[in-house]
């Protein structure tokens, strides 16, 4: 695409309105005046067609993918490469989804002449996490006068992926184990009588008859007896509601808002960092209406990777979560007992009652635990003494019925051995990882 510069404005302004005047005052120069025009016609021609050789020359490449961090700046390295061209100037834009953030909107290059290709580190931030996709570059070439400007549109294909911030979460990590004992995030050994078999030994003075290993007595004429310890790895899975009730506001520590989903894709991350230091096996699953992504249990840093790719990518859909489906879902696929951590809202009465039905497949076997958010207004009524008009009565009464009814899911979830969690504002990494360290201490599972 051709576009006028400022350039031409100021050649017409420099030379035709000059003549033009001098031609209406000066009429003994009127026959010189004349060639003016065409004389400002040709160079500008001659410019146009000087710049119509760099056109279908230039050639854009850009990486298929790059990660990044939310809210953390990183660079798209861009590859502009020039076939037998000489120098000239060349401004580059690119078109960035509108959740990514640049110092700058375009910047300009010197291409020298005979030189190689020109590697340009374009900065972005992204301010939300997800997939998303870069697919325009624009150059523009200046001509030599500077009166014209020749823009092409290079197609690209880069994916960006921008992952969840987890500083912040760390940090608060941090400050919540910092009166504890270091090492209590390490793994330990734990002592007690587990069920994996250990080696075997000689039969002593007290031992259970059932612990004899018949085959080894046999095979050696004296008494054999297996000894067990603690299981080493245990599975711990992180089940995520991303339905309608997961894109509802919760406050940050900024002081602002957002999504009870974005604290949940955080917390599972942070939980399955926390859960390979104490050597278990760690597996999520996001759920609608529907299993949407599932990531069966397993440690060390390419399994992390893939529980991230599932995770970064989930949004709050506008369905409502089928815990049944989930459930029928989950008991077909998990053979070990494990540590099943649901996070989701349960303040509406209908899906809390389907919860409880649709549980009682997974708590005979597994040791469940949920978290939510707790709602801001649930709170017994007259916990604030200062009501100031009947208004307030109101909300402080809805807000005691929606606290009656959490207390009450509790006592029936309490029955069939699964313990809520009311998180209050960030507290949902923090008192999440602060119940698995409890339940690896007291060998729960």
């Amino acid at each position: 695409m051709i576009i006028p510069a400022l350039g031409i404005l100021r050649l017409v302004a420099a030379t035709l309105i000059p003549a033009a005047l001098l031609y209406a005052v000066t009429p003994q120069f009127r026959p010189l005046l004349l060639f003016v025009p065409p004389l400002v016609g040709i160079v500008a021609l001659a410019d146009l067609l000087a710049l119509f050789r760099h056109r279908n020359q230039l050639g854009v490449t850009a990486p298929p993918r790059l990660s990044l961090i939310c809210g953390r700046s990183g660079q798209l390295g861009i590859t502009i490469r020039a076939i037998n061209q000489g120098g000239f100037d060349l401004q580059v834009g690119l078109a960035l989804p509108t959740s990514f953030s640049s110092p700058f909107r375009e910047t300009r290059l010197k291409l020298v002449k005979g030189g190689d290709a020109v590697c340009l580190d374009w900065p972005l931030t992204g301010s939300q996490r997800g997939r998303f996709q870069v697919t325009q570059c624009a150059l523009r070439i200046v001509s030599p006068f500077r009166l014209w400007q020749l823009q092409n549109r290079h197609t690209i294909s880069t994916e960006l992926r921008v992952y969840p911030n987890l500083r912040a979460e760390r940090r608060r990590l941090a400050s919540l184990f910092l009166e504890r004992n270091d090492r209590q995030l390490q793994a330990q050994r734990q002592r007690g009588q587990g069920r994996e078999f250990d080696r075997l030994r000689q039969y002593q003075t007290g031992d259970s008859l059932a612990d004899i290993h018949w085959k080894a007595t046999a095979k050696r004429r004296q008494l054999i007896t297996k000894e067990y310890q603690i299981e080493r790895t245990q599975e711990v899975y992180l089940l995520i509601d991303s339905s309608r009730l997961s894109g509802r506001p919760v406050p940050t520590a900024e002081g602002g808002s957002e999504p009870f989903l974005e604290q949940a894709v955080r917390t599972a991350l942070i939980l399955g960092s926390v859960a390979q230091r104490q050597g278990d096996l760690f597996g999520v699953a996001a759920f609608g209406s529907r299993v949407q992504g599932f990531v069966r249990a397993n440690s060390g840093k390419i399994h992390f990777g893939h529980c991230r790719d599932l995770l970064y990518t989930v949004q709050p859909g506008e369905d409502s979560p089928s815990f049944g489906e989930l459930a029928t879902f989950m008991a077909a696929r998990l053979r070990r007992r494990a540590l099943l951590i649901f996070i989701a809202p349960l303040d509406e009465p209908a899906l809390a009652e389907e919860f409880i039905r649709a549980i009682r497949i997974l708590s005979r076997r597994h040791l469940i635990c949920v978290a939510m958010p707790q709602p801001s207004t649930a709170a017994p009524l007259f916990s604030d003494a200062r009501l100031r008009s009947s208004d307030e009565l109101y909300c402080h009464l809805a807000g005691h019925l929606t606290w009656h009814q959490l207390r009450e899911l509790q006592q029936k979830l309490r029955l069939q051995g699964i313990r809520l969690l009311l998180v209050k504002d960030e507290r949902l990494s923090a008192d999440l990882v602060s119940h698995y360290l409890d339940v690896k201490r007291k060998q729960l599972l």
